[in-house]
C-alpha cells in the first residue's frame, strides 16, 4: 500500500509545532539563570551599608575570636559552631569585614533560590519558576539573606535534605541519602531549632507510615530496616561525626560534644529575648508575605483533594511550623523564615497550576481576575521588599526590623572613631567606653583597637575617644576640648499587636509608607573625641 505523504500545510504545521517546542526548550533552560542572577545582585547590592545589628556584631565577635585565637565554645544562646567555622574560614581567606561576614549568608540565599528548580519533575516548570522567584523577591528572605544570622542556612539545609530525599525515593541511590545526612547534621550543626525541623520530618513520616501500612505499619518497618541497614548505619554515622566534632570543637572540648540536652534546656526555660502573641507571624506574613500566604492557604485546600504527596508533606511542614513556633515565647522576625519556606513552594505550584488553565468560557472571567489578583499582590510585595532591604532597613517601623538594629549613622560614627585614632596612636590610641548595653556592639568595632578601657569606673575620662551611653551623658559635662558626635544602637516602636494595632498597620500610609504618628524609643550613643586637626 503506498504511504500516504503529508500535505504541506500538515508539514507547515509540524515544523511550526517543533520550532515552538525548541523556544520552549530554551526558555527552561535560560529562565533560571536569569532568575539566579537577578537574586544574586538583589543579595549583593550594598551588601554591607547597613550597619550591623547587635546579633550580627555578637556572631562576628565570636568568629573573630576564633579566627585570630582559635577559641570557641558552645552556648546555646548564640546557636550553632557551623555560622562560626565557615565564618572564621572566610576572615582568614579574605579579611575581617562585614561584607565578608555577610558573605556566605548571601551566596546561601542565592543558592535558596535555585532549589526549586531541582524540583522540576514534581512541580513542574511553571510551578518550581514562580517557586523561585517568590524566594527570590520575599521581603523576608531576602532580608535575611542579607543579615549575618543562622537562618538562612538553616532554610537551605532543610530544603537541600528534602530534595536529595525525594530524589533518593525515586532513583534509589544511596549517594543521595548520604548528602541528605550531610546536609541534616550541619543543620542541626548551625542552630537550635533544626531540632523542630527534624521533629516535624520525623513525625510525618511516622504518619505516613501508619496511613499507608495501617495493621502492618511494624512489620514494614522491619522491613525497610532490614533491606536498608547499612544504608542506614552510614547515615547515622555521618550524623553522629559530623556532631559530635563540630560542637566539641573537633574534640577539644569533648564535654560539649553531645549538645542536644544544653539546647534543649536552654530554650525549654528560655524566657527572654523577643516574644509576641500568638498571632505574631499571622500579622508579620500578612504585612510582607501577602503572595506566599493567600496563594500558600489556598494551595493547602486546593492540593489536600488532588492528594499531591508532596504538597501534603509541605501542607504538614507549614501547619506544624506555623502552631509550634507560635506556641514558643521566643517570636522574632527571622524565624519567619522557617514557616514561610514550604508555604512558598505549595503557593508556587498552586499559581503556576491555576494560570496554566486553557479552557476559558465566554462568560467565566475567573482566569483574568485571578491574573490580575496574582500581579496586584506580587507588586507591591516587590515594592514592600525594595523598601525594607534598600531604604527602610533602620526604619523601626519595618518590623521586620527587630529593635537591636543601629541607625544608619553608626557606620559614620564607627568611621569617626577610626579617623580620629588614626589622628593619635592608631589602633594604640586610648579609648574609653562607659556603656554596658553596647559593649557587644563595641566588642566587634574595636576589635582592631589595642588600649580599650570598659566601663572604667571612678576612673577620670580623659582619653582622646569615649564612647558613652546617651543616658549618662551628664557625667561628662565637665570635659572640655571634646568634639562631640551622637547616634543610637537601637531604636524600636512596641508592637503589642492589639486589634486596634492591626487595625492601624492596614492604614495607607503605613502600607506604603510605614508612617507612623509618633517618635521610636532609643539607646542613644555619644561620641566625645578630640581632633589634631
Amino acid at each position: 500500500m503506498e504511504r500516504l505523504k503529508p500535505s504541506p500545510q500538515e508539514v507547515d504545521s509540524m515544523q511550526g509545532t517543533k520550532r515552538s517546542s525548541l523556544r520552549f526548550e530554551k526558555v527552561e533552560l535560560y529562565l533560571p539563570f536569569i532568575l539566579i542572577a537577578i537574586a544574586f545582585v538583589l543579595r549583593f547590592y550594598n551588601l554591607d551599608f547597613r550597619p550591623f545589628h547587635h546579633d550580627e556584631s555578637v556572631h562576628a565577635h565570636f568568629s573573630y575570636l576564633l579566627f585570630k585565637q582559635g577559641m570557641y565554645g558552645y552556648d546555646p544562646k548564640w546557636h550553632g559552631p557551623f555560622l562560626y567555622y565557615l565564618t572564621a574560614a572566610m576572615y582568614r581567606l579574605f579579611g575581617d569585614t562585614e561584607w565578608i561576614s555577610r558573605l556566605m549568608p548571601a551566596l546561601f540565599g542565592v543558592a535558596l533560590v535555585a532549589l526549586p528548580f531541582a524540583l522540576k519533575k514534581q512541580l513542574g516548570f511553571k510551578g518550581s519558576f514562580i517557586t523561585a522567584f517568590l524566594l527570590a523577591i520575599s521581603p523576608s528572605f531576602l532580608y535575611y539573606s542579607r543579615f549575618f544570622r543562622n537562618d538562612i542556612y538553616i532554610a537551605f539545609f532543610s530544603l537541600a535534605a528534602v530534595v536529595c530525599i525525594i530524589h533518593y525515593i525515586e532513583k534509589r541511590k544511596p549517594l543521595l541519602i548520604y548528602l541528605a545526612s550531610i546536609l541534616f547534621a550541619l543543620a542541626l550543626c548551625t542552630k537550635e531549632n533544626a531540632y523542630i525541623i527534624s521533629f516535624i520530618f520525623f513525625s510525618f513520616a511516622v504518619f505516613y507510615a501508619l496511613y499507608t501500612h495501617k495493621r502492618s505499619t511494624a512489620k514494614a518497618l522491619m522491613t525497610v530496616l532490614k533491606d536498608n541497614w547499612r544504608s542506614i548505619t552510614i547515615s547515622l554515622s555521618i550524623i553522629v561525626v559530623i556532631y559530635t566534632s563540630f560542637y566539641s570543637f573537633f574534640f577539644r572540648n569533648p564535654q560539649d560534644s553531645f549538645a542536644l540536652f544544653r539546647a534543649v534546656s536552654h530554650w525549654a526555660s528560655y524566657s527572654a529575648g523577643p516574644t509576641g502573641p500568638f498571632y505574631f507571624y499571622a500579622v508579620l506574613s500578612s504585612l510582607y508575605e501577602l503572595p506566599i500566604l493567600v496563594f500558600g492557604i489556598a494551595g493547602i485546600l486546593y492540593f489536600a483533594r488532588k492528594k499531591d504527596l508532596l504538597m501534603i508533606f509541605m501542607s504538614y511542614w507549614a501547619i506544624s511550623s506555623f502552631f509550634i513556633y507560635s506556641c514558643i515565647h521566643e517570636k522574632a522576625p527571622w524565624l519567619l523564615l522557617h514557616l514561610l519556606l514550604p508555604l512558598t513552594f505549595i503557593a508556587g505550584k498552586f499559581v503556576a497550576e491555576k494560570l496554566s488553565l486553557k479552557r476559558i468560557e465566554r462568560k467565566n472571567v475567573y482566569k483574568p481576575v485571578f491574573t490580575v489578583f496574582t500581579i496586584i499582590i506580587l507588586a507591591f510585595c516587590v515594592y514592600t521588599s525594595v523598601n525594607l532591604n534598600y531604604y527602610h532597613f533602620d526604619d523601626p517601623a519595618e518590623p521586620m526590623v527587630q529593635a537591636a538594629q543601629p541607625h544608619r549613622s553608626f557606620n559614620e560614627f564607627v568611621a569617626k572613631v577610626n579617623e580620629v585614632s588614626a589622628e593619635h596612636e592608631g589602633y594604640e590610641t586610648r579609648i574609653q567606653v562607659v556603656d554596658e548595653a553596647a559593649v557587644t556592639q563595641y566588642l566587634w568595632h574595636l576589635r582592631h583597637h589595642n588600649r580599650v578601657e570598659w566601663n572604667p569606673g571612678q576612673r577620670e575620662l580623659d582619653a582622646p575617644i569615649i564612647l558613652i551611653s546617651r543616658d549618662k551623658q551628664n557625667t561628662t559635662q565637665n570635659l572640655t576640648g571634646y568634639c562631640q558626635f551622637n547616634s543610637s544602637i537601637m531604636q524600636w516602636y512596641t508592637y503589642p499587636l492589639t486589634a486596634s494595632d492591626c487595625l492601624s498597620f492596614a492604614s495607607p500610609d503605613y502600607l506604603f509608607f510605614r508612617q507612623i504618628d509618633k517618635e521610636p524609643t532609643k539607646t542613644g550613643v555619644v561620641l566625645f573625641y578630640k581632633s589634631e586637626q
